[in-house]
């Protein structure tokens, strides 16, 4: 049977044993006084092992990021129906299921519950206002779920407020999800996918494309991105990309955008709209001032071939109310008053 290609980058991040793709990494250890609660803070919350979970959410501004199996860079269909939850994320990159925990997956063997409500013939909507919440539907006697028991609920915090959950360095052992045990994974800190890409961007900027392009098919060879990078395909939009999916919450992407000069143009303050999002996916330049999300929801129609299929829809989630700025000033360190007392020929960093 084929491997399954997800499920291979996400054991990248817990793998110990032999792991040739960990470089240097912080190491924890059970009954050791050395652990760490990132499962804890972040799982699923339906079914979880605390009453927690759910903190980070990640936003459809980084998931419609991973490409398409043809090496094209497109939004989400909301247009059309789905006969399953998981079909809308099909045919993509499958470093998407791997650093991504999407509605109609699961984790530790349990369904995630990810949804957020029925949809009736005439466009309105039936929901909760808590986690698995049940209401009467037209035409029935009886109350049912309206509602994921993983949300997404309106401003409500910790569940799916974007309509996923974080995976990447989600542990999948027993009982790391509660306080009592918490984690072992290690957190890598340098590892040979970030070598290859830190090769690739070298070779562009010395005009050596087809070089580049080898190593960035290495990486996304894994990922089963079938059709090789030729060196016509080499722009910095490229090279900016796969860095953002491919080491998406490793804690390289502020780093990379200011050493890009691009901080300040891609959280400029501004807020977005759903025209924003959708366009110019895949450019380094394009602004992620506000996190989007895609919900999803169920049709209600018994007198329709449609009745419970999926529909998506994309949402700004009603606690998104401001919108990210770098300031210029950010780029540059402060320079201690002592420190300049001392030597004045120092001077002030901008903005200081």
């Amino acid at each position: 049977s084929k491997p399954d290609l997800s499920e291979n980058f996400a054991n990248i991040f817990l793998d110990k044993g032999n792991n040739p793709e960990s470089i240097f990494i912080e190491d924890f250890k059970l009954k050791s006084g050395k652990v760490h609660a990132f499962t804890v803070a972040n799982q699923p919350r339906f079914g979880a092992e605390e009453e927690e979970g759910g903190r980070l959410n990640p936003s459809l501004n980084l998931v419609q990021s991973f490409e398409k199996l043809d090496n094209t860079l497109a939004p989400f269909n909301t247009a059309q129906l789905y006969t399953n939850q998981t079909e809308i994320f099909a045919g993509r990159d499958a470093r998407l299921a791997g650093t991504v925990i999407l509605p109609g997956t699961s984790f530790k063997g349990r369904n995630v519950d990810i949804w957020a409500g029925y949809q009736l013939a005439d466009g309105s909507i039936i929901t909760g206002d808590d986690r698995g919440a049940q209401k009467t539907l037209p035409g029935q006697t009886t109350p049912v779920q309206v509602v994921g028991f993983d949300g997404p609920v309106a401003n409500k915090e910790f569940t799916a407020q974007s309509g996923f959950y974080i995976r990447k360095y989600l542990d999948p052992a027993a009982g790391s999800g509660s306080r009592g045990t918490n984690s072992e994974v290690a957190f890598i800190r340098y590892r040979y996918a970030e070598v290859l890409l830190n090769a690739a961007e070298a070779a562009f900027e010395l005009d050596q494309k087809d070089v580049a392009a080898g190593y960035l098919n290495q990486v996304r060879a894994r990922a089963g991105l079938t059709i090789p990078l030729t060196a016509a395909d080499i722009t910095f939009d490229r090279i900016v990309h796969e860095r953002r999916v491919e080491l998406a919450f490793e804690g390289h992407r502020l780093y990379d955008m200011k050493r890009w000069r691009l901080a300040h143009i891609v959280w400029d303050g501004t807020a977005m709209s759903e025209a924003d999002l959708i366009t110019d996916i895949g450019k380094a330049a394009k602004r992620v001032t506000q996190p989007f999300g895609l919900w999803p929801y169920r049709i209600y129609n018994p007198a329709s071939p449609d009745n419970g299929k999926w529909l998506y829809k994309i949402i700004k989630p009603g606690l998104v109310t401001g919108a990210n700025r770098f300031q210029f000033g950010n780029y540059y360190s402060f320079i201690d008053d002592n420190i300049r007392a001392n030597n004045p020929k120092i001077v002030r960093q901008p903005n200081q």
